[in-house]
């Protein structure tokens, strides 16, 4: 996650003016009637809580709800007979693989024929792996040579530069595995780009965010950078809800605000409440299988049990954030590329890179197609949580663009065209009269640079004249 403000832990003590940290804000009984800030907080013992978008924001002169871009990549390519779907408006019946988008097929725009030119060979041999999650949103080859880095900045870090500083964090970047950023993961490639889709320069990948309770922690309780292994367990054992925190500012605001205002910081605390709990709860079962003859410093962090509910922790956690506006650029690796993960939560206990070498074995493909479908069941429940969260007359989903997709399309090959490219919501940010809506597959010429795509989602949101890989401009809806 990259923050706009230090990462100094913020101060343990209470004091006596926390209860009145509403009226320090411009926000006291004398306030009533007038539209709150968006950029209210609720603050107490050290926390400072975002709001979600409330009718007591707006105003007349009201700035525009905020607009969201979210990318999920997929390592290691897919069954592409199970995850295609051909031109022309979504088939009655969604492929297996995407099967668990069907409550969402409105919200879907699959996109065939784009293509990413620099995760290709273009003369450096193998790495395809590497190349692909290093030039997926960079647009550029990466530097093939032992010690050394090089790529470029990635669109969702060119969007963050642009729309991130009005809020507390510029992005977030998490993962549901910890990648190295230092020697070689693919034929002679620097294990950085396998591991790494966010880059905030030519040689600084942004680190990513693994265990949720973590991410949870710097979104809404002020972080615990620098916390010991057994501190983090003591403060696990007495730990208290964020909402405990603020209560009285909560209370406060309360008085101020309409009903139907009550409801939404009514269902905003009580998904706060939810996810915490969830998340304590699984912090507990790990620490229930620790051995306490291992070091401190060597045990493991919280993680969940299985992929699928460590997936929907983090996209709980961003969901919450877009929520709260604490962030408006998200990016997610379910998997670094190369990954050999066991999925065995569904019946695979043989790595899914080898898997992906599938050779057309049919219990291979069978495997990679149930991998297939569960992550984009995990991106399902991340489009059921935003679109169960209402703003400004609208969805979040509405404001939030999610781009779902890989870098590689058959495992077997290789291939770096056609790729896998699902785009679900984002209703307003591609503006209401635009072509470009769910429920359909566009087809565009071949080898189409995927570049394109990432040009049009930054000009939606008000970045232009940029420069990404072989990009011409953005991609035409119409082409």
């Amino acid at each position: 996650m990259h923050s706009n403000r230090s990462r100094s832990r913020p101060a343990a003590q209470p004091r006596a003016a926390d209860v009145t940290l509403l009226e320090s804000q411009g926000l006291g009984p004398q306030s009533a009637g007038r539209a709150l800030p968006r950029r209210t907080v609720l603050r107490g013992l050290g926390v400072a809580l975002a709001l979600p978008w409330l009718e007591a924001h707006t105003s007349p002169r009201s700035a525009a709800t905020p607009t969201r871009l979210w990318y999920v990549y997929a390592p290691n390519g897919v069954d592409v007979e199970n995850w295609r779907v051909p031109p022309g408006p979504l088939p009655a019946e969604l492929p297996p693989s995407l099967r668990s988008l069907e409550p969402w097929r409105a919200e879907v725009l699959a996109l065939r024929g784009l293509t990413q030119h620099s995760a290709r060979a273009n003369g450096d041999g193998p790495g395809d792996h590497a190349r692909a999650a290093a030039a997926w949103l960079t647009g550029v080859q990466p530097l093939k040579s032992e010690g050394q880095v090089r790529l470029g900045v990635s669109a969702d870090q060119v969007a963050a530069e642009h729309i991130g500083a009005a809020t507390r964090f510029r992005s977030l970047v998490v993962g549901t595995q910890e990648g190295r950023t230092s020697g070689q993961c693919d034929s002679g490639y620097s294990c950085a780009y396998s591991n790494n889709i966010s880059w905030a320069s030519a040689t600084t990948p942004v680190p990513k965010v693994v265990d949720p309770l973590r991410a949870f922690d710097r979104l809404f309780r002020g972080g615990d950078d620098g916390l010991s292994p057994a501190e983090r367990r003591a403060r696990l054992a007495r730990r208290e809800s964020v909402l405990d925190f603020v209560r009285a500012d909560a209370r406060a605001l309360e008085r101020r605000l309409g009903a139907e205002d009550r409801q939404r910081l009514d269902a905003y605390e009580q998904g706060l409440r939810e996810l915490e709990r969830r998340l304590a709860a699984a912090a507990r079962a790990a620490e229930d299988d620790y051995v306490e003859a291992v070091p401190d410093e060597a045990r493991p962090s919280h993680g969940p049990a299985t992929f699928a509910e460590h997936a929907a922790f983090l996209g709980d956690v961003i969901t919450l954030g877009f929520q709260a506006d604490v962030a408006r650029v998200a990016t997610m690796m379910l998997g670094n590329e190369g990954s050999a993960r066991r999925y065995t939560e569904i019946g695979v206990t043989e790595g899914h890179h080898p898997l992906s070498h599938h050779g057309r074995d049919v219990e291979k493909l069978a495997a990679i197609q149930r991998i297939d479908a569960l992550h984009v069941a995990a991106v399902a429940h991340a489009v059921a949580r935003l679109a169960a969260v209402e703003e400004a007359g609208a969805r979040l989903l509405d404001h939030t663009a999610l781009v779902y997709g890989a870098c590689i399309a058959d495992g077997n090959r290789h291939d770096h065209h056609d790729l896998p490219t699902l785009l679900i919501g984002g209703r307003r940010v591609l503006g209401a009269g635009d072509p470009a809506r769910g429920g359909r597959c566009l087809e565009f010429p071949k080898d189409t640079p995927l570049n394109d795509l990432h040009l049009a989602l930054l000009a939606r949101l008000g970045v232009e004249n940029v420069a990404l890989g072989d990009g011409r401009g953005p991609l035409d809806w119409n082409g």
